[in-house]
């Protein structure tokens, strides 16, 4: 027997704790931590090492039967749960999910290892022999910690887990008890009563199955009010945007009036004789022209956003090159092209701004009907490399979690008018493409 083995079967209750905290703190650890956190930390550390050794030191403990384990482990589950409160500056909630979902992740790691145990010897409640034992022990729930780790731990969002205010997790609580703990208590029990090896077997593989469950169920609950309230902010978004269109036409036709007035009157002036500098005239008559730069394409929507961002782009010295057909884009409602186009050619611009070299600040935007499809294309310059998350670009602001919805809102205006919508990046060049389904004809 290795020493490792020695010391673990002195002290096992050592073994199922460790194999607990681990779980739990690769869950917990980005929470945002409360005042004092090494001490608190500490503190826990301490406090769970004397509940796994006291009681086998003073010999208060040598052994536990079926329910006296069950009562243990739901009751540690509790401690764990008082442990996070405690450490980290959460709410109840957060801390239940990151104590059943570290418990559920356990209990996958040490169901493995007596199924890979109860494989190699060809019994139900074997001991593997040197350092095989030892390996399968420390190294099995090391290996499921690893890819518990990448399939599902880092997956869940820090902000997400801050919002959960849902409360079935008090339900997930029992359910963990119950179904995770309660049954893998059952299974080893059911050694000891002479049920058929192939049974037990089965019981072993029908575990870990019950842990996903738990884990993927526990994860639906973390998002069901974070997919909520991004949906409620997309749909926000799209809102605003509507407001901003209006806004936007009633500007640009006001600028419109405004500079034709101003042209006439320039006019009058110098028909009259008037002594006024004509090259005075003329450079106000090429500022004017500025202002009324409309773009045309057989889109009133369209037209709007284009000239709003010709405008920003003129001012900011951006050659702005736009290949339109406007008219392919009636079927779509005009809050949605002024949220699509508008976010796409924001991005643009912010992208161009930090480009220095004068003949690379240029925005190129193309709208072409394809048969019953419109394909929609944008095209800038970028300096820098960028990231992408799940096809779209990863937002360059610093605060990562409230930004990044322009493009979400953009691919979910394209899902709803059956297309899709891609991006990428190519020789220094930023280029998004959408293509959107025509409606048929009888359809209105």
């Amino acid at each position: 027997m290795t020493p490792v083995r020695e010391f673990l079967n002195t002290w096992w209750s050592l073994e199922p704790m460790a194999q607990l905290l681990i779980p739990i703190v690769l869950l917990a650890y980005r929470l945002p931590r409360r005042p004092h956190f090494i001490a608190r930390g500490a503190l826990v550390l301490a406090g769970l090492l004397a509940l796994a050794v006291v009681p086998l030191a003073a010999k208060l403990v040598t052994g536990l039967d079926t329910i006296q384990t069950f009562i243990v482990f739901s009751a540690l589950l509790a401690v764990f749960v008082g442990a996070i409160l405690f450490v980290f500056d959460v709410r109840p909630w957060t801390a239940l999910f990151c104590a059943t979902a570290g418990y559920t992740l356990q209990n996958i790691a040490s169901g493995t290892s007596l199924l890979l145990q109860m494989l190699i010897t060809r019994r139900a409640s074997a001991s593997l022999t040197e350092p095989l034992g030892t390996l399968v022990s420390i190294g099995v729930p090391l290996l499921v910690y690893g890819v518990g780790y990448l399939a599902f731990v880092r997956r869940v969002n820090v902000k997400g887990l801050l919002d959960v205010e849902n409360r079935l997790m008090l339900l997930m609580f029992a359910i963990v008890v119950i179904a995770v703990i309660g049954l893998d208590i059952l299974i080893k029990g059911l050694v000891f009563y002479g049920v058929p090896f192939r049974f037990l077997v089965l019981l072993r593989l029908v575990h870990p199955m019950v842990c996903v469950f738990v884990l993927f169920s526990e994860y639906e609950l973390l998002y069901a009010k974070h997919a909520d309230e991004e949906r409620a902010e997309t749909e926000r978004l799209l809102a605003e945007r509507e407001r901003q269109y209006r806004l936007s036409r009633e500007n640009i036709e006001a600028i419109n009036i405004k500079c034709h007035d101003i042209r006439h009157q320039i006019r009058h002036l110098a028909d009259e004789g008037t002594v006024v500098d004509g090259a005075v005239l003329a450079d106000i008559a090429r500022e004017v022209n500025v202002y009324d730069s409309v773009v045309e394409t057989g889109n009133e929507a369209l037209d709007t956003i284009l000239t709003e961002k010709s405008l920003t782009c003129s001012s900011e010295n951006i050659v702005f090159t736009v290949m339109a057909e406007g008219a392919a884009l009636g079927f779509m409602a005009p809050a949605d092209i002024y949220a699509f186009f508008g976010n796409a050619l924001d991005n643009a611009i912010e992208a161009v701004r930090g480009v220095e070299d004068e003949e690379r600040r240029a925005i190129t935007l193309s709208v072409r009907r394809r048969q019953r499809m419109v394909a929609i294309s944008v095209e800038n310059y970028c300096v820098g490399n960028r990231s992408f998350v799940d096809g779209l670009p990863k937002t360059t602001k610093s605060d990562e979690l409230n930004h990044g919805f322009g493009m979400r809102s953009m691919r979910s205006i394209a899902t709803r008018y059956g297309g899709s919508l891609h991006t990428g990046i190519e020789g220094g060049v930023f280029y998004l493409n959408a293509l959107l389904a025509m409606p048929d004809e009888h359809e209105g």
